[in-house]
C-alpha cells in the first residue's frame, strides 16, 4: 500500500488499522491547527476544533467515499466546525505574532546578516495583516485560510465551504479589498516615517 494515497489511507482505517488512520492525523495536524488558529484567533480554540475535527473524521470513516481529494474533505469539516464556533461565540481578537513564535506556530525563519529595520517591517507586516484578517467576517477568513494559507483552488475552496464557484470569488474579491484597504493604512504610515 502507498503511504502517501490519503483515500487509500482512509480505505484501510475503515478496515480497522488505527496506524493509517494516526498517519493522516499525523499529516493533516499542523495545517488543521493552523487553519483554526487564524480562523478563530484562539489557541485554546485551535486545540479543542482540530480534536473535534479528527474525532469526526474518525467517526466518518467508514462512511468516507473519495469523491473529492481527503484534504478537502477534511477542510470541508474545518470550515463546518469554524463556522459553527463563531456562531457559537464571539471571535476573540487574534493573538500577536510574537505569541505565535513562543508557541512554536508557524515560526518566522531569519536570515543571518539580514538588515534588523527590514525584519522589523516585515514582522510588523505580518502583525497587520493578522490584525486585518481578524476583523473580516468568519467566512471570508474561512475562504482566505483556505486559499492563501492552504493554497486551495477556487473549486476545491467551493467544495469545502458548500458554496458554488462565482460565491468563493465574489467573497475572496471583498476579502482582498477590504486587507488591501486595512494594509494601505500601514503602507502609507511606513512612507512618512
Amino acid at each position: 500500500m502507498k503511504y502517501d494515497d490519503d483515500a487509500a489511507l482512509m480505505e484501510s482505517a475503515a478496515r480497522g488499522d488505527s496506524g493509517s488512520f494516526s498517519i493522516l492525523v499525523k499529516r493533516y495536524q499542523k495545517q488543521v491547527f493552523n487553519f483554526f488558529l487564524r480562523t478563530t484567533g484562539s489557541f485554546e480554540d485551535a486545540e479543542d476544533l482540530s480534536q473535534q475535527l479528527f474525532v469526526n473524521l474518525f467517526r466518518s470513516v467508514k462512511r468516507y467515499r473519495p469523491k473529492a481529494l481527503l484534504r478537502t474533505y477534511i477542510f470541508r469539516i474545518a470550515a463546518n466546525l469554524a463556522a459553527s464556533h463563531a456562531r457559537k461565540r464571539s471571535i476573540r481578537k487574534g493573538r500577536s505574532l510574537d505569541e505565535m513564535f513562543e508557541r512554536g506556530i508557524e515560526p518566522e525563519a531569519e536570515e543571518q546578516g539580514a538588515d534588523p529595520s527590514v525584519l522589523v517591517e516585515g514582522k510588523e507586516l505580518k502583525q497587520a495583516y493578522l490584525d486585518a484578517l481578524f476583523e473580516l467576517p468568519q467566512e471570508w477568513r474561512i475562504a482566505m485560510e483556505l486559499r492563501v494559507g492552504r493554497g486551495f483552488s477556487y473549486s476545491d475552496i467551493a467544495e469545502a465551504m458548500g458554496k458554488t464557484v462565482p460565491a468563493v470569488e465574489s467573497i475572496l474579491y471583498r476579502a482582498r479589498e477590504r486587507l488591501a484597504l486595512a494594509l494601505s493604512g500601514f503602507r502609507d504610515d511606513r512612507d512618512e516615517s
